[in-house]
């Protein structure tokens, strides 16, 4: 008798198991998946947005980028890039990100309790438990020079770093791949005087529109 309820005990704890186990492996392991992404997302924005700050600290202006020429009758004729500056401070950004990119390769993610249910409106629920997935990101940069006509003779001229991120993330599930794609403006100011109609786009011309070094 004995032995029979403990059988029966068994069986009933190996069908709770089997239930769990497949119930995790088919919802709940995708929405754990779907939330460690967001986490990771998260976390290269975060890194993506406080590489400004770099910028910033090097207390450098638009004229240390760029020289404004004009004509006798302030018409801009030529933008002069300085283009040792801006490939360095492309450099360092695209270095800076990589550099904090690379520490989230050891870092545990964490993602609240209520994930694990598998149920979507309790995800954002619950303490916050840590998930060994592994990270691996890489960041590519390409420079951008922009010109908008803000009004009469006067234009807003913005250099900015376009930055894109490749994630790649191992999770219990099997890997996920993602990415961000963010701005990060290094210089902008508004010039004065007549600008010609290439600048702002009406002309293709590379030989205008081009004033980033190659």
């Amino acid at each position: 008798m004995r032995i029979s309820r403990c059988k029966k005990n068994i069986l009933v704890f190996a069908v709770i198991t089997v239930a769990i186990t497949t119930y995790f492996f088919v919802f709940a392991s995708d929405l754990i998946a779907t939330t460690c992404e967001e986490e990771a997302r998260a976390e290269v924005i975060n890194i993506v947005n406080e590489s400004n700050e770099v910028i910033r600290k090097l207390g450098i202006f638009y004229e240390d980028f760029f020289t404004v020429i004009k004509d006798s009758n302030d018409k801009v004729t030529m933008i002069k890039s300085n283009s040792a500056l801006i490939n360095q401070i492309n450099m360092i950004i695209q270095t800076e990100i990589q550099n904090r990119l690379n520490e989230l390769r050891t870092k545990s993610l964490y993602i609240p309790s209520g994930a694990f249910t598998g149920l979507t409106f309790l995800s954002d629920y619950g303490s916050r438990v840590p998930i060994d997935a592994k990270i691996i990101s890489n960041c590519y940069t390409v420079l951008s020079s922009e010109f908008k006509e803000m009004g009469i003779n006067q234009t807003l001229h913005r250099l900015q770093i376009n930055c894109f991120v490749e994630i790649e993330l191992t999770v219990p599930k099997g890997k996920v791949k993602s990415d961000v794609t963010n701005e990060i403006l290094v210089t902008e100011a508004v010039i004065v005087g007549e600008v010609p109609s290439t600048f702002l786009g009406e002309d293709t011309s590379p030989d205008y529109l081009d004033l980033l070094p190659d």
